[in-house]
């Protein structure tokens, strides 16, 4: 049995200009791989002092998604968290393809950038994943989510937390994706839900 911790990145970019622009914001090529807000490093940060009182929950190892915004709130929440931060290109958010915000920087850059980060399971420099013709399908996310459960399974660490993005989570824990354009509510940025798996 393992304990995940699901963290949803902190206030984005393209999470405020969705409120004006809609769903063409994902697509504009000005914001490539979109980065966080002031108010999402200090959520993130917040959150960081909170777990560092509970000594982390006792968590052995932090996955994280490859886009910016889950990496700077990685860094703002386990800087000083001395356990395997770890992290994977399946993690990232859905749909991968056509959807500008959600490609990422090539790994030798991100390297320089998060030093404290081991990329090493992402097996290319490039962003191979995102593809220019076509948005990603529901079937390819949840290979995706059954690819990472494969990779959680061997793992020997017992209390995991993962920071990604709101389709992803929603995906893995309720196999619900919400969308603010159907009504739904989010998942909360930044804060832990808690998930067990088998």
């Amino acid at each position: 049995m393992k304990t995940l911790y699901l963290i949803r990145h902190g206030v984005a970019q393209h999470n405020v200009l969705y409120k004006n622009l809609g769903r063409r914001i994902f697509y504009d090529e000005r914001y490539y791989d979109t980065h966080l807000t002031g108010e999402g490093h200090e959520q993130s940060r917040q959150l960081g002092e909170e777990l560092k009182k509970n000594d982390y929950h006792d968590i052995d190892l932090v996955l994280t998604s490859s886009l910016s915004r889950a990496l700077e709130t990685t860094y703002n929440i386990f800087k000083d968290f001395y356990k395997p931060v770890i992290a994977l290109d399946v993690l990232k958010e859905f749909p991968q393809g056509l959807q500008t915000v959600n490609k990422r920087k090539n790994r030798d850059d991100l390297q320089l950038l998060y030093p404290m980060i081991d990329f090493s399971y992402l097996k290319d420099n490039k962003d191979l994943m995102w593809n220019d013709k076509r948005e990603e399908t529901i079937d390819e996310l949840n290979q995706r989510i059954t690819d990472f459960k494969k990779f959680i399974s061997e793992r020997s660490e017992l209390k995991i937390a993962i920071v990604g993005h709101s389709s992803f989570i929603g995906q893995l824990k309720d196999q619900k994706i919400g969308l603010l354009e159907n009504g739904d509510k989010e998942l909360l940025h930044c804060h832990p839900y808690e998930y067990t798996f088998e």
